[in-house]
């Protein structure tokens, strides 16, 4: 049965009349090999690195994820942090930490924490932090890793490190903040945690299973508990902020949350396009990002080809929105001009097409072989074109 996607229908219901519209594209088969991707990192909307679990191999791109080129690591890895185009680190099984001065040509282990390293954030290029199994928390420089003996049991799965004294781990239903000599328990929320997220020693966000996020403001002295939209309670496992205001959270069943003003409200986004557990997200501007996942999953934030390509505003309704199994579109425009009328996927790519003569004011279209999800319906005529969201139950 057809499940109607978690959105508020005023998100949906609005017209795309910019001459750049941006949305979710499903990249994942140009990832060269078959893999489960843990981590992302971006250094600028089109140069990054993508690490897998499964393979010892790190992909970079130069191109925002249409090619990739293989780097090679001693073992999978789990985490990656770079600094620019040619200085980064990565972590992950036999608990090796790797540093690369060349972009990843080279990844050189460095060290080792023992058990693997499940996520790292850095302060400098030569001071930053990795988390692991057993509560493990090591400071890695780029002479090695030293273990600063945290004295927990749990499996730490996220990191942030805004500063060299302000370093925050979570996992199982611990949070801790290291002040650069010593560990303190914080009173989070109640859940379990999987991935933690500071924009500088005051502000940060962790979230967890059972869609639990927490919000601080105060340096985790006080943490409160957001609102998540996602009915179904999905856990989620990478969060990620830009500022103060823009944010977004991923997790099992292809999950991805969207929030503009610093999660005091959440939206469900990119639903449809895929199932598979998501695990990372990085994201270079508002209108740039990138999310990975398992079964080589890899989603882009981006500017969407053949959508933004309006001349002039034309005007036209979609009914039921939600809809089953058919839709009527209104158009008075059709009245005195012929037309097309396209049905596009979230990456642009065109599922239908009809051509409308003039004099036909009213189209009623089957859509009935189409999954649940999102898509665009674009109207044109000679002049003027329009694009609207649509949903399917």
């Amino acid at each position: 049965m057809k499940k109607l996607l978690l959105y508020t229908l005023s998100f949906f219901i609005y017209t795309l009349s910019f001459s750049q519209q941006f949305g979710w594209k499903n990249i994942s088969t140009n990832i060269p090999t078959e893999a489960d991707l843990s981590d992302v990192f971006f250094v600028s909307d089109d140069e990054g690195w993508i690490t897998s679990s499964f393979h010892a191999e790190i992909y970079h791109t130069t191109d925002g994820g249409e090619s990739f080129e293989i780097q090679s690591t001693q073992y999978p890895t789990y985490a990656i942090h770079m600094f620019d185009a040619d200085t980064g680190y990565s972590g992950g099984a036999q608990g090796r930490v790797y540093r690369t001065t060349d972009g990843g040509n080279n990844w050189l282990a460095i060290g080792s924490t023992g058990n693997p390293p499940l996520d790292l954030d850095f302060v400098t290029a030569s001071q930053g932090y990795a988390c692991g199994d057993y509560g493990t928390v090591y400071s890695v420089t780029s002479e090695g890793a030293t273990n600063l003996n945290c004295q927990s049991n749990s499996t730490f799965r996220g990191i942030s490190a805004p500063s060299v004294n302000n370093v925050w781990v979570c996992g199982g239903s611990s949070v801790f903040l290291y002040n650069g000599s010593t560990f303190s328990g914080q009173s989070a929320p109640s859940g379990t945690y999987n991935d933690i997220h500071f924009i500088n020693n005051m502000e940060g966000w962790v979230v967890g299973n059972s869609g639990v996020i927490g919000h601080t403001t105060d340096g985790g002295a006080n943490w409160i508990t957001q609102t998540n939209p996602d009915t179904q309670n999905r856990s989620l496992y990478g969060v990620f902020f830009l500022d103060s205001d823009n944010g977004w959270a991923v997790g099992i069943g292809g999950v991805i949350l969207h929030t503009t003003n610093g999660g005091t409200t959440w939206t469900v986004e990119g639903n449809g396009l895929t199932t598979q557990a998501l695990s990372g997200v990085h994201f270079t501007s508002t209108t740039n990002g990138y999310v990975v996942g398992n079964g080589k999953t890899l989603l882009n934030f981006t500017q969407v080809s053949g959508i933004g390509d309006e001349v002039e505003h034309l005007k036209f309704e979609i009914y039921p929105n939600p809809a089953k199994d058919k839709i009527q579109i209104g158009c008075s425009e059709f009245k005195t001009e012929s037309g097309i009328i396209e049905i596009l996927s979230l990456d642009g790519k065109k599922i239908l097409e009809k051509e409308i003569e003039t004099g036909i004011e009213n189209i009623e279209l089957d859509l009935n072989n189409l999954k649940s999800g999102m898509y665009f319906c674009k109207i044109s005529t000679d002049k003027k074109s329009t694009t609207k969201k649509m949903i399917m139950e």
